[in-house]
Parts: C-alpha cells; sequence; structure tokens
C-alpha cells in the first residue's frame, strides 16, 4: 500500500466525517438491522481507510462510500454472513431535523409501504429522495444508466402511492 501523506489522511477524515450520518442511513436501509448498519458503517470506513491511496481529493466522496459500503453489503450476503430479519421500521431513521406532527404520520404510512417496493426501487429512492444525490451520483452509485434512474424513481413514487391510496 502507499504511503499516505499526514495531508491527505487530515483531508481525508474531515470528508468522510461529515458522510458518516448519511452511510448510517444508507447501511440501516441496506440491512434493516441497526446492529448490521453500524457494523457495515464500521466495515466501509475501515475498507476506506485502507484503499485511501486509490481516493481522488475533489471527487465526490459520498459516492465512493456508498459504492463501497453496496460492494460490502452484497459481498455479505452472497456468502450469507447476514441473514437476519428486517427488524428497524422507517420511521427510527436518523433524520437531520426534527418532523412536524403531519410529517411524522406521512414518514409511518411510507414506512409501512416501504417493504412492500422492490430492492431497486427502494435503493434510487433512498438514494435521491432521502440521501439528496443528483440522478447522476445515483446512476454511478448504483451502476445502471441514467434514465434507468429516473425510470426507477417514477415507478417507486408510483407505487407508494398506489399503496398509500389502497391503505386508506
Amino acid at each position: 500500500m502507499a504511503a499516505i501523506s499526514a495531508a491527505t489522511e487530515r483531508q481525508f477524515l474531515t470528508t468522510v466525517a461529515p458522510c458518516i450520518p448519511d452511510l448510517r442511513r444508507y447501511a440501516l436501509s441496506l440491512t434493516r438491522n441497526a446492529a448490521d448498519a453500524e457494523d457495515l458503517v464500521q466495515e466501509t470506513t475501515l475498507r476506506a481507510t485502507l484503499k485511501l491511496h486509490l481516493w481522488q481529493p475533489g471527487t465526490n466522496m459520498i459516492a465512493w462510500l456508498i459504492v463501497m459500503m453496496r460492494r460490502l453489503h452484497i459481498s455479505q450476503n452472497l456468502t450469507g454472513a447476514r441473514n437476519r430479519a428486517i427488524t428497524t421500521p422507517i420511521a427510527d431513521w436518523d433524520v437531520a431535523t426534527p418532523a412536524t406532527q403531519l410529517q411524522w404520520i406521512e414518514l409511518r404510512e411510507v414506512g409501512a409501504c416501504w417493504p412492500r417496493l422492490s430492492k431497486d426501487h427502494r435503493a434510487v429512492l433512498e438514494l435521491v429522495a432521502i440521501g439528496g444525490a443528483s440522478y447522476d451520483e445515483a446512476a454511478a452509485t448504483l451502476g445502471v444508466p441514467l434514465g434507468t434512474i429516473r425510470s426507477r424513481l417514477s415507478r417507486a413514487r408510483i407505487c407508494l402511492r398506489e399503496q398509500h391510496v389502497t391503505a386508506h
């Protein structure tokens, strides 16, 4: 492994630290288990530290970390290392600002519909609608064309609307 300068390491740490809440939310959406999500965040940041020499300063750090996290998660699932049941509802996710009463109601309703969405729909909603990623960033993170992101996002929103209507 190449030697890492102190300046690059400081820049990496100051760039990664603000990404931790987003990584936690994304890990929780992948694992559906708070303990597994925390383990996945730790494994991702450890791997990122070990691969620091591959990171290009000035590039999108969160996209780099999310791709790494997604690959770790897929690898863990393929080996059967993590096959626990979904235990954490969407309403328990860490949010940046407190929600109003109406927002809590809407969040609970979305949370009830969330497990019925496909993994692809959840992934694109997590990146774009929850994580605030651009369509281009989401396409790069998920490794799919931009048009696929747009269509998945549209279909995911339609599914949520339909499930919300049928629930009432």
